[in-house]
């Protein structure tokens, strides 16, 4: 675990499926480790990190570091704000900029499924299942802003 405050610590990966988030310090001896590691696995599995699919992305890193870095391990530099997993990741406390891309998908799908000729019960499991679900997801990550919960909260409420 990397600390990142007192009272929280960043984790030192995130895994799904074919996917690895890997979160280091930019120090250039926790790449070299990592891509030890990147190597130590692939001898040992015959799977190889595919450097071309692979990004690095710093959160304050100054550019002319942050390139030497990405040549070290052979990676892109890619940029922050980014969705992984259909979930925002960026840099400081979580504010309503950075969700309001999945705040206006959810609308949307309510606006597209108003039109429909739908029962009460098959909009209220509609919401459960989709809408809910889309929204725990990024919720076990962030907290959301109150005011966009809220906004949210009165066009579900209003779709049903």
């Amino acid at each position: 675990m990397i600390k990142a405050s007192r009272s929280s610590n960043i984790p030192s990966h995130s895994l799904y499926a074919n996917d690895i988030m890997v979160y280091c310090k930019g120090k250039q001896s926790c790449l070299l480790a990592l891509r030890d590691t990147f190597t130590r696995y692939a001898l040992a599995s015959g799977q190889m990190i595919n450097a071309n699919k692979s990004t690095i992305f710093s959160g304050s890193i100054p550019p002319s570091r942050l390139h030497h870095l990405a040549q070290l391990i052979g990676f892109s530099i890619g940029l922050l704000p980014f969705s992984y997993l259909g979930v925002p990741i960026f840099k400081g406390k979580p504010k309503s900029l950075h969700f309001q891309p999945l705040a206006d998908k959810i609308k949307l799908k309510l606006s597209a499924w108003k039109a429909s000729l739908l029962s009460i019960s098959s909009i209220i499991q509609l919401v459960k299942s989709v809408i809910q679900g889309i929204l725990i997801h990024s919720i076990t990550v962030y907290s959301w802003p109150i005011s966009l919960l809220k906004d949210l909260e009165r066009c579900i409420k209003n779709f049903i």
